[in-house]
């Protein structure tokens, strides 16, 4: 079983990455969808904290297999973010 201070240190991990891709989000949307080595720290570092929140769920008693299932969630949406952000929409145009 998942202790609760592992979750809640996973939690904090994972919500400083969430606030780190959120700025390099805003930033890479204000410099025209230039792309560089901190954006994509901050994917690898999503790609990593969500693969630690699907083994903790394995271990999680049902209140933290729900708080992790939210975080990985918002974890989730802001990947997806960050690699429709790489494909250039005008491409497509």
């Amino acid at each position: 079983m998942a202790t609760r201070q592992a979750v809640e240190d996973l939690i904090d991990k994972a919500n400083e990455y969430l606030l780190t891709a959120g700025e390099q989000l805003d930033i890479t949307n204000r410099n025209g969808f230039e792309i560089d080595d901190s954006y994509s720290q901050a994917q690898r570092n999503l790609s990593e904290v969500e693969q630690e929140i699907q083994n903790m769920m394995d271990s999680a008693n049902h209140q933290q297999r729900d708080q992790l299932h939210r975080l990985h969630l918002k974890v989730s949406h802001y990947m997806n973010d960050m690699v429709l952000d790489q494909i250039d929409l005008n491409h497509f145009e």
